[in-house]
């Protein structure tokens, strides 16, 4: 048997670690959604430090970051209609009672709405401080820059990664019926 490369270790590091969490939250179903997860972790950590070289941010622009909170609001719906039923995710939209219906589709479809908002506002944000830090230092902001953009778009970048997945996992999983996790 061939030793793994050193190179590949972090990477299969990622993996696992993104395999044990949505595991742990999804239950049963969990390879179906792994792939999904781990694709928008990478992709947005990327396009989040796409800057580092001097490239446009993708997340930069609010139509790329609702794509991709769209997306994931239809992987959410989807694993609602699968674990429940279509009838049974119908009828969830009426818990605890029949009254709170209009507040839960209102709930439902301000999802990809908020997702969208907090991915777009923080990578803007931190675009916004760096460009007010450079005009407040003038020249004095050439030694500094480096330090403060890699600060934003590396350290940032993985803060808004863990947030956007993080809530993405936990609201498929609530869609998931309690029979179909796995606790250990």
């Amino acid at each position: 048997m061939k030793e793994t490369p050193k190179w590949m270790v972090p990477f299969m590091w990622l993996v696992d670690m993104m395999n044990g969490y949505i595991k742990s939250n999804i239950g049963k179903r969990w390879k179906a959604y792994a792939p999904w997860f781990l694709s928008i972790t990478i992709f947005i950590f990327f396009a989040n430090i796409s800057a580092v070289y001097f490239l446009n941010n993708p997340t930069g622009y609010v139509i790329v970051t609702f794509a991709l909170a769209f997306c994931s609001f239809i992987v959410i719906q989807l694993t609602g209609i699968v674990s429940n039923g279509f009838l049974g995710y119908l009828k969830g939209f009426m818990d605890p009672t029949p009254v709170m219906l209009p507040m839960n589709i209102v709930s439902e479809f301000t999802l990809p709405v908020s997702l969208c908002l907090r991915l777009f506002g923080n990578v803007i944000s931190g675009a916004c401080i760096s460009i007010l830090i450079k005009y407040l230092l003038g020249w004095f902001s050439v030694p500094v820059m480096p330090l403060i953009n890699a600060l934003f778009d590396i350290a940032f970048s993985l803060i808004q990664v863990a947030v956007f997945v993080i809530l993405s996992v936990i609201f498929t999983s609530m869609k998931v019926k309690d029979e179909e996790k796995i606790y250990n």
